[in-house]
């Protein structure tokens, strides 16, 4: 506690003692003489003692053992002024316990070099002075030795408790000082903290950044996956459209065998043309149905190549789709873009082969045509009856003509639908493959958005305990700053 405190305290008690004192005094003996003596000393005391107090440039020693001295012998003398009064020693143990106050060894030791030799005078005076009226000189002796020796145990008790003081106050400067360094460090992990913690915090937003690329590229490859399984029914539904192409090609490279054959038993000799002549007739007729029924196969065909073209303009669009997706999935999809570039390359081709069969049609139905009208002229000439056999052999020379191109066509026509078709089995082998590829893609995809969203959580729950670790640090910083 502040010295300057102390003072204040003590010169309240003693100006409320001394009030006390005095009023009780003056009540118990009325007011005589003597009583205005003791009253009076008391005061003077008192005011020698308010002098001390409002000096304060004689130190805090001067002043606490002037302060407390003083009252003790206001006490004696007023033993003294009534001849003895054993009551008056006894209050004097007040300022002794005054002076411990101040937990001051010099205080109190000059309180005791000057008190006890004053009491020590007037013992060998009068002992009344001491131990009141009667009193004798042991009795005296014994009273001023009693409270010597709790004076010097109050000296010694104040020794040691000042030695006590100086230890805890080092004590307590080396813990301010590692209370200082431990401010510093905490300080330093609270930086250390806050900069982890940002850099958590930082490569938490690229953890969902690269979580939010993830379900972009998941989505992608579910969508690609989607396309390539229609690009593969596209595929196989052409595949089994050239194949019903390639069957009605084989069968008109029948019929037109049978004509040759008829054309050619035909051109054996006149006389068996005019022999059968009838049965001609019959046959004509019957390649006049046949010249239907392959001009009905041709326009089938036709509609097929225009499927083809339809579904080769179709696979083009998937493969260009292909190619942008791949390219979308960056390394991942490199061995996509070259199976969609094969994809378009076989489209062209296809596109190619359909335009050159289209126009091939185009001229054998200019051919089929002039058959059947041909045909048809045969038929009118065997019904009116053949003017000439050299007629007759002049037209069966042009037929077989007409049924060796228009097989020859027919040849070349199912050669190319079979390439056709051997290509778009490649081609839909590709893209079973890329399905399947596709597929592995995506489930290898989720696994490591999954994976990523786990990391994320955890850098989470880190960054977490590193705002709990903070706000200690802060609450011990705080602590360690009182």
């Amino acid at each position: 506690m502040n010295t300057e405190k102390l003072h204040k305290i003590n010169f309240t008690i003693l100006w409320i003692c001394a009030g006390i004192l005095i009023t009780f005094l003056t009540i118990s003996r009325g007011l005589t003489q003597q009583t205005i003596i003791s009253d009076g000393g008391m005061l003077i005391c008192m005011l020698i003692v308010t002098g001390l107090y409002f000096f304060k440039r004689l130190g805090d020693v001067v002043r606490g053992t002037g302060m407390t001295v003083i009252i003790a012998i206001g006490c004696v003398l007023v033993s003294v002024s009534e001849g003895g009064n054993s009551a008056s020693f006894v209050m004097s143990y007040i300022p002794l316990g005054m002076a411990l106050i101040y937990f001051n060894f010099e205080i109190i030791r000059a309180y005791l070099c000057i008190y006890i030799p004053i009491c020590v005078v007037l013992m060998l005076i009068d002992p009344a002075n001491i131990s009141g009226k009667g009193a004798t000189m042991i009795l005296a002796g014994e009273n001023l030795f009693a409270y010597l020796v709790l004076g010097i145990m109050m000296l010694l008790a104040t020794k040691r408790g000042g030695r006590l003081v100086t230890a805890s106050e080092q004590m307590v400067e080396k813990i301010r000082k590692d209370t200082e360094h431990t401010g510093v460090v905490i300080q330093q992990l609270n930086s250390a903290m806050a900069g982890s913690s940002a850099d958590i915090g930082s490569l938490s937003e690229q953890i969902q950044s690269v979580s939010d690329a993830t379900y972009e590229i998941e989505t992608l490859t579910h969508s690609m996956n989607d396309s390539a399984i229609t690009l593969n029914s596209l595929v196989s539904e052409t595949v089994t459209a050239l194949g019903r192409n390639v069957a009605l090609n084989d069968e008109l490279g029948t019929q037109f065998s049978k004509v040759g054959e008829a054309v050619e038993n035909g051109s054996v000799g006149a006389e068996d043309v005019r022999n059968t002549l009838d049965t001609m007739k019959d046959t004509v007729l019957a390649a006049g149905e046949a010249t239907e029924i392959l001009l009905t196969k041709i326009s089938s065909v036709s509609s097929i190549l225009k499927e083809i073209q339809k579904i080769t303009m179709r696979t083009n669009m998937l493969s260009i789709n292909a190619s942008i997706e791949a390219a979308k999935a960056g390394v991942n999809g490199k061995g996509f873009a070259v199976v969609a570039d094969e994809i378009k390359s076989l489209a062209n081709e296809s596109s190619d082969s359909a335009a050159s069969i289209q126009q091939i049609i185009v001229e054998l139905e200019k051919q089929v045509d002039d058959v059947a009208a041909k045909t048809s002229a045969g038929t009118q000439a065997a019904v009116a009856g053949m003017e000439s056999v050299q007629k007759l052999i002049s037209i069966l020379c042009d037929i077989k003509s007409a049924n060796d191109v228009v097989a020859g066509v027919v040849t070349e026509e199912t050669q190319t639908n079979s390439d056709v078709s051997t290509r778009f089995e490649v081609v839909s082998n590709e893209i079973a493959n890329l399905v399947s590829s596709v597929e592995s893609i995506s489930q290898s995809v989720a696994s490591v958005a999954a994976e990523i969203h786990r990391q994320n959580d955890s850098v989470k729950s880190v960054n977490d305990e590193i705002v709990r670790m903070k706000e200690v640090t802060n609450s011990l910083d705080c602590g360690s700053g009182e």
